[in-house]
């Protein structure tokens, strides 16, 4: 019977394909855990403040930009666990976003301005992170962890001074709330609102008045005071003088 060489030449074919995939299959088996311990091995490096060991592990194809489900994108862990080296590491690469944001909506220069990583912030702001933008912002999380030198320099950096909150809560408030004093008086003293209220109807001289400070309670209301007495309010605001 007369035998199709075309079709014989397939069977052929197929059957040294089958066992290429056979002889295969032990190692391609071996790749998954072996990248999964590669990103291991990855964020544990950030952990101890390994830079040069983030450094390899992104020259051998482990993207900066990394997220581990429970600890979230590495710039943001490597400010966490306050790894300045292994930070600087990630920053080398171009192809990181240094506004990653984790499931909070948290950036790694959110975490170094409340943690008062001067030089962590610098080093961020100076690679592109964002000191301005919807929402709570690092000035906030500046102002809660009480850290007068960061709120310093991202006021020179053009932060926004009353950014307010999804619930309208200003650096200021949040300062009060936390029980700030330093922090709060210096935002006032820059030009902060003392005058407004969050959603929940909370001044700042509201928040220190409910942790008993009455002192503070009062000078925030004398500012206030003062505040509308200068430019009015958003209802009514004092007309701007005539040159």
């Amino acid at each position: 019977m007369y035998s199709n060489p075309c079709s014989s030449f397939m069977k052929f074919f197929r059957a040294l394909i089958a066992a290429c995939v056979l002889a295969l299959s032990p190692a391609l088996a071996g790749l998954a855990p072996a990248r999964a311990d590669a990103y291991q091995d990855f964020f544990a490096a950030i952990a101890r403040n390994d830079g040069r060991a983030v450094e390899t592990a992104m020259l051998r194809g482990i993207n900066s930009n990394s997220a581990d489900r429970k600890l979230g994108p590495a710039a943001i862990y490597a400010v966490q666990q306050n790894a300045p080296a292994a930070l600087k590491a990630l920053l080398l690469s171009p192809a990181t976003d240094v506004n990653v944001r984790n499931a909070q909506g948290e950036t790694a220069l959110m975490y170094a301005a409340l943690q008062g990583e001067l030089e962590t912030v610098k080093l961020l702001i100076a690679r592109g992170a964002q000191v301005n933008h919807p929402g709570w912002t690092p000035l906030h999380y500046a102002a809660s962890g009480g850290q007068l030198s960061v709120v310093q320099l991202l006021l020179e950096h053009h932060a926004y001074i009353d950014a307010a909150s999804p619930n309208g809560t200003t650096p200021l408030m949040i300062a009060a709330r936390q029980q700030r004093p330093t922090v709060a008086r210096f935002l006032v003293e820059q030009g902060a609102d003392p005058t407004l209220c969050n959603d929940g109807g909370w001044s700042a001289a509201d928040y220190f008045e409910r942790h008993g400070e009455t002192d503070q309670a009062a000078w925030m209301r004398e500012r206030a005071a003062e505040f509308r007495k200068r430019y009015g309010s958003k209802e009514a605001p004092v007309p701007a003088s005539r040159p």
